[in-house]
């Protein structure tokens, strides 16, 4: 399959934020949502009108050590069977797009996960076996979901970042403004950023609406936001859950409704904000070690129609910039 460029892609309805696999950690632990296919995400966006889908692994999990995910932890594994995090499962998603389900692969722009700290030279040799066979559009980081720090790309994890630059290929963070989360808060990845304006990146889930954050990426050419799980982070941010701003630092908008929130977000960071559903993370109801000895629970329920129906109260031309021409922006550049 020849890859897709910004001309293939233009006029395309895009999702970009969409998690394939399983979680075997969420899963030990009876957590909900803990797997997703290929052909389970072609049919629900198929259903609700969406062209195309940026998709990434769920979790790293095969390198790790299966009974600490009972405790919330990610010890590495004396005989992991995956020789590093995220060789197994960006093996796995690569052959599900291409191989699997050759009759879908032409609606997903497959992305691969990475963990800054481990096994680094590992990764990148994966990482380059795989990218000469298939088409690959980016890179999705969790640092929670490995608890990593992203600090550690600016240490350990350098040659990730030369290896993305070499390529072109954007990085996708996910991001919280909570500083009880040590691993993916907005500051760490803030760091990151402003190290390497030679790469671009796009911080998830609308930086939990803090407003100082959301300017502060606003004036870096060189990042985009998006709109993941946005209907329970709406919901999270009405209850003043820690996870999201308090009210005084928060982004003014209406949160009785996601879509007056997206709208208001579009319209304040123009040529920004990229729409993505985090299927199928739109619900999410968990323990997550945040840090230390800091966990979070979590029972938010959302479903892919609610996400969707955030976008589609948009005006079209809204729709078509936070949907593609934003997003084609960050996946190739600005032209």
């Amino acid at each position: 399959m020849r890859p897709y460029t910004r001309r293939t892609l233009s006029g395309k309805t895009i999702d970009a934020h969409n998690h394939a696999g399983v979680s075997i950690n969420a899963y030990a632990r009876q957590e909900y949502p803990y797997a997703a296919t290929i052909e389970g995400i072609y049919y629900r966006q198929k259903a609700c009108g969406i062209d195309m889908s940026v998709v990434f692994p769920f979790t790293p999990d095969l390198y790790f050590d299966f009974p600490s995910f009972l405790d919330c932890r990610m010890r590495p594994a004396s005989r992991p069977i995956s020789p590093a995090p995220y060789a197994a499962e960006n093996e796995l998603l690569l052959r599900e797009v291409y191989d699997f389900c050759p009759e879908l692969s032409s609606r997903f722009l497959p992305f691969v996960s990475v963990d800054p700290l481990r096994k680094v030279a590992a990764q990148c040799r994966s990482l380059e076996a795989l990218s000469q066979r298939h088409p690959v559009y980016g890179i999705k980081v969790s640092g929670v979901l490995c608890q990593a720090p992203l600090t550690a790309f600016l240490k350990q994890g350098r040659p990730l970042l030369d290896f993305a630059r070499d390529r072109n290929w954007p990085i996708l963070f996910h991001t919280t403004c909570s500083m009880d989360d040590c691993y993916s808060n907005s500051e760490l990845a803030f760091k990151v950023i402003e190290a390497r304006p030679d790469l671009r990146f796009a911080l998830a889930h609308a930086i939990g609406f803090q407003q100082q954050a959301l300017d502060r990426a606003q004036r870096l050419p060189n990042v985009w936001i998006d709109s993941a799980a946005l209907t329970i982070q709406v919901k999270l941010a009405r209850d003043g859950s820690n996870i999201v701003a308090p009210k005084a630092q928060q982004f003014r908008a209406d949160y009785r409704h996601p879509g007056k929130v997206l709208r208001a977000l579009a319209t304040a960071l123009p040529g920004r904000m990229v729409w993505g559903s985090d299927t199928p993370a739109y619900s999410y109801i968990c323990r997550r070690r945040q840090g230390g000895d800091t966990i979070q629970e979590f029972r938010l329920k959302a479903v892919y129609e609610d996400e969707v129906a955030a976008l589609r109260y948009l005006p079209a031309d809204l729709q078509r910039e936070v949907a593609n021409r934003n997003t084609l922006d960050f996946l190739f550049g600005r032209k």
